[in-house]
């Protein structure tokens, strides 16, 4: 087992991260209809992302970390949780503000809501930061020698470990850990400039992207 088999799942776990970034853009009756398809999109990925976690977990007690040149992919796993949360605020975050205390007789909360969503997001970012510590130490550990598209996945779900963060630092109003994460958003830009830079390189040299030099091949 890959980390990379929770890629499948992505484009719909990802669904209610735009459902959050566009909720409030848009009239109210619209709003509360993105939010619920997005939750649902959200939700339905997480999950699949969660059992997927258990195929990971145990190939890590049974067969130990992966492949020195594969280690950089245990960051997929970091994806996830982070989104989750980041999503979960965003939508919660997005519901009308004028929206009606009570729908059908069931009363309805909104402020409610949103301190369940801030629960859940700092819920789902330590589960999202310990799989970015298993990461990193596994890479720290034995650093990969030549260049993988692998290596990508230590700047997408690292971003949205860096905004989970920042939403959460933001609902709680906690300047010191707004510091941190400019901090760790320094370090994602120089990661992503290190990859590239990388990325290049290897198909200049014909390492990827020619006969005999796939990701499915034997290592160099």
């Amino acid at each position: 087992m890959m980390p990379t088999w929770i890629l499948p799942i992505f484009p719909i776990m990802l669904s209610g991260t735009i459902a959050a970034v566009i909720a409030d853009t848009q009239p109210d009756i619209v709003a509360v209809a993105i939010i619920i398809a997005g939750l649902t999109c959200q939700g339905l990925g997480f999950s699949v992302a969660l059992m997927m976690y258990a195929h990971m977990v145990g190939r890590l007690m049974s067969a130990g970390l992966p492949n020195r040149e594969h280690r950089t992919g245990l960051f997929m796993c970091v994806g996830p949780p982070a989104f989750t949360a980041l999503a979960v605020i965003g939508m919660a975050n997005g519901l009308p503000k004028n929206i009606a205390p009570t729908i059908d007789g069931k009363v309805f909360d909104v402020s409610i809501v949103r301190t369940i969503a801030i629960m859940s997001a700092v819920f789902l970012w330590a589960l999202s930061f310990w799989w970015f510590g298993i990461a990193v130490v596994a890479v720290i550990q034995a650093p990969p020698k030549y260049f993988h598209l692998g290596w990508w996945a230590m700047v997408f779900p690292n971003t949205g470990f860096i905004l989970a963060t920042i939403s959460i630092a933001k609902e709680i109003g906690n300047r010191g850990v707004m510091w941190v994460t400019t901090g760790m958003s320094i370090c994602l830009l120089l990661t992503y400039c290190f990859i590239f830079y990388h990325n290049v390189r290897a198909v200049i040299r014909q390492d990827i992207m020619y006969p005999g030099r796939d990701e499915d091949v034997e290592d160099h």
